[in-house]
């Protein structure tokens, strides 16, 4: 397995869409990570899903669906995880992309898309507009946890997310609560949008927090324009598999190439209208051309199956941590404390949470103090404390490091100090057990 750096760990643990765009393993990552969540195996308790493995592929995944539009809205607000500038953010992913390839293909550095995008202006689509060109949000992407935490904000009634949180919760949701397995199930990226493939049927796309059929995508309807659009006006920049993935700029592919052939036939044929169909117009999918790639199939398989309980999948996923990047990268994704090193988490959390650097201790001490992680070692970053005004003492010593600074943080019983040299700043209790009990903040 290649080496992974410090910016792709802490990249893991902050998941905005051009850090998944720059570290391809991530969105995978982002699957596992999810998967790893006692929340979504708990939905196979619920009475929703009783005898869900028994219905049709079909019948479960509208189960699956209706479950998700109860409980989950769709969520891009600019403003919900901050902003950074291009000119920041080019620098940092410089030894990996140059600016220019990033520019040609990423819509917050400059990507326009096709004619559509031209025409209905992008940056004022996304509500860019009101900032300089340089200015760009983080977007980043939500775990399962951070999903179900929109709720306490003020606004919104139940979870949310946006399109790459929602195509990561159906992917890890189709596996754990459907029975479906990960090889049937391709994550789709393109610069503007996100959505999977489920090989059942003849296909099925999961699309923010729909399904559509191949019947559906030719039906000419407003929601099947809409679902369309992403597979119309976009090239695909990342397929991502079980088996690995393949960037339309990266001049290595880890997905197995005949796994990938087989789903580039199966969405083309997916694409095509049937015979009756309203809407005739044949889309071709741009996917990344797998005879510009070299293949590296140097990571162990995941082998993980629907048949497996929680401790097996965690035992299995845990044992590739060595040999499998995107099993690697899980729990950092998953802000698991237990089995990864504080710093990358640490320099994720001052580096690149900018809505809660105004907060003061007066208003982080008033926070409630549940975490929105479960666990002993799963943890919060200070954006997600800040935002859903909850955190557990230790998460809210680091939301103070990153408001107002300090030298570590010290993790002792049942208390957290954030400390300035030999100076406590301030100290709250705490439940948490991370594996490094001295975090240093410089």
């Amino acid at each position: 397995m290649k080496h992974i750096s410090d910016e792709e760990k802490s990249s893991a643990v902050t998941l905005s869409d051009m850090e998944i765009f720059i570290f391809p393993e991530l969105m995978y990552s982002l699957v596992l990570a999810n998967i790893l969540s006692p929340r979504i195996w708990k939905w196979r308790e619920l009475e929703w899903f009783d005898g869900i493995r028994e219905m049709r592929p079909k019948k479960r995944l509208q189960r699956l669906r209706q479950h998700i539009m109860d409980n989950y809205t769709f969520n891009l607000d600019l403003e919900t995880w901050g902003l950074t500038t291009q000119q920041q953010e080019l620098k940092r992913f410089a030894p990996f992309l140059s600016p220019d390839e990033i520019a040609s293909s990423n819509a917050l550095f400059g990507y326009q898309g096709d004619v559509y995008y031209y025409d209905i202006d992008i940056r004022r689509h996304f509500g860019l507009d009101k900032y300089s060109g340089d200015t760009i949000p983080y977007w980043k992407t939500e775990t399962v946890e951070a999903m179900d935490a929109f709720c306490r904000k003020p606004g919104h009634a139940v979870g949310a997310g946006e399109c790459v949180s929602l195509a990561g919760l159906y992917a890890a949701a189709a596996f754990v609560v459907c029975g479906f397995p990960l090889d049937d199930i391709y994550l789709m990226a393109t610069p503007l949008h996100s959505q999977n493939f489920i090989d059942v049927n003849t296909g099925i796309l999961t699309n923010n927090r729909r399904l559509v059929t191949k019947a559906m995508w030719a039906n000419g309807t407003v929601i099947s324009q809409q679902a369309r659009r992403a597979l119309e006006h976009e090239r695909v920049t990342i397929v991502s598999h079980a088996s690995g993935y393949i960037h339309l700029l990266y001049p290595e592919a880890t997905i197995d190439p005949s796994i990938y052939n087989g789903f580039s036939r199966k969405l083309t044929d997916y694409l095509i209208p049937p015979k009756d169909a309203a809407d005739q117009r044949i889309v071709t999918p741009r996917l990344p051309d797998a005879k510009r790639v070299k293949f590296d199939r140097s990571d162990a398989p995941l082998d993980i199956t629907p048949v497996m309980d929680y401790a097996e999948v965690a035992q299995r996923l845990d044992a590739l941590r060595g040999t499998n990047r995107a099993a690697a990268l899980a729990p950092y994704a998953a802000h698991e404390l237990g089995k990864t090193e504080a710093k990358p988490f640490i320099k994720a959390a001052l580096e690149r949470n900018p809505v809660s650097k105004n907060a003061t201790l007066a208003q982080i001490a008033a926070l409630n103090s549940e975490s929105i992680y479960d666990g002993l070692s799963r943890l919060a970053q200070p954006d997600e404390v800040w935002n859903f005004g909850s955190g557990d003492g230790l998460e809210k010593c680091l939301l103070a490091a990153n408001a107002i600074g300090g030298t570590e943080i010290r993790i002792n019983g049942n208390t957290a100090s954030l400390m300035d040299g030999e100076n406590e700043v301030c100290t709250f209790p705490t439940s948490k057990s991370p594996r490094e009990t001295i975090w240093r903040l410089d």
